[in-house]
């Protein structure tokens, strides 16, 4: 066989792979999605839930606003070496 007829069957099965990957994809893949194409609808529940989740993070930052308040104080504890320690500690302790 001639090099050129090697060639020429060699370019037609790259070709005709090419057309197979092209072409044999899933005709949903390369439309939209439905979502995107959707009006947004008021949701009551969705209300509830965003005002309940509101809500909930308030509180867990109010949480940790009241740890990062107790380990300012642990810290400074550790830290003071000086004769308040024993003052702020039985501060603590009433």
């Amino acid at each position: 066989m001639p090099a050129e007829v090697g060639f020429l069957i060699g370019l037609l099965a790259g070709a005709a792979g090419m057309w197979l990957v092209l072409y044999s994809r899933p005709a949903a893949a390369s439309e939209p999605a439905e979502a995107a194409t959707e009006t947004p609808v008021f949701s009551f529940e969705r209300e509830l839930e965003t005002r309940r989740l509101a809500a909930e993070n308030a509180a867990l930052i109010t949480q940790m606003e009241d740890v990062r308040e107790r380990l300012a104080t642990l810290e400074r504890l550790a830290i003071d070496r000086s004769a308040r320690l024993a003052d702020e500690i039985e501060a603590l302790r009433a």
